[in-house]
């Protein structure tokens, strides 16, 4: 089911989604740090359950204004239902590459969504054309490609993860977007381009090792289903891949390392 369209596989589940929420600007976004200021305006494009968002909008207070949009209802109504109380945060469903506002951003930041897009440079254009003069644009992404374990998980784990590439790459989604976001960005034009790795690292020794760790469980939980409707694991194996991960996590694994890097650039 290759031909599968790129949409359907970038949709996310409507099952409960644990590393979303556990997501805030400082322990998964802190590149924004350095731009948050009260009264700015931001775009928050593909911004889930709004956990992050949620985030920007106190951080820019109640003189800012932050918008953040997304293709997913359900993730939407989590993040209306959780942000009743931030009035200058408002959210909207829309697809970046048709959205349209006369407003336009002091700050417009995508976090682990380009991955999700089969056409990011068309994507990022778009998000250009909604930044002011001197806006800044920041958005932090994967390479699927570099990721480290030690030592190897197990190879149920790794049939997975492997499908889970595939996969993607079969819906035309690039895998080491995060190395490929600098040229992209120059590409449309953008100036002063800044990479800043983001490596997110956990060791066995951290108190948050076992949930930090679980990160591919959890997406073979939640993501799994997918592949294994559209035929690349069968279901025997995704849930093999769970269980030997999870006893791979409680016994001999020591690290996991995520590729990120926080890309930045200005109109």
């Amino acid at each position: 089911m290759a031909n599968q369209p790129a949409t359907n596989r970038a949709q996310m589940p409507t099952a409960p989604n644990p590393v979303l929420e556990r997501r805030t600007v400082e322990n998964s976004n802190r590149n924004l740090l350095k731009y948050l200021k009260p009264g700015l305006s931001v775009l928050d494009v593909g911004c889930g359950s709004g956990a992050i968002t949620r985030g920007i909008a106190e951080k820019t207070g109640p003189t800012g204004r932050v918008l953040g949009i997304d293709l997913s209802e359900s993730l939407l109504a989590q993040a209306l239902q959780n942000a009743a109380d931030i009035p200058q945060l408002r959210f909207q469903q829309a697809d970046i590459y048709s959205f349209d506002t006369d407003e336009r951003f002091d700050l417009i930041t995508c976090t682990r969504t380009l991955q999700w897009l089969a056409h990011p440079q068309e994507a990022l254009a778009r998000m250009k054309q909604l930044l002011k003069p001197g806006g800044h644009l920041a958005v932090l992404d994967y390479n699927h490609e570099k990721i480290q374990w030690t030592p190897e998980p197990p190879e149920a784990m790794q049939k997975f993860y492997a499908a889970f590439l595939t996969w993607r790459s079969d819906a035309g989604f690039d895998n080491a977007i995060a190395d490929h976001l600098a040229g992209l960005m120059r590409n449309i034009g953008l100036a002063n381009i800044h990479i800043d790795p983001q490596f997110e690292t956990t060791h066995k020794e951290d108190p948050a090792f076992a949930v930090a760790g679980r990160l591919w469980s959890e997406v073979a939980e939640i993501r799994g289903p997918q592949l294994v409707e559209a035929g690349y694991i069968t279901e025997a194996e995704r849930l093999e891949a769970i269980r030997t991960y999870d006893d791979w996590l409680a016994t001999v694994g020591e690290s996991m390392q995520v590729y990120l890097l926080a890309v930045e650039a200005q109109v």
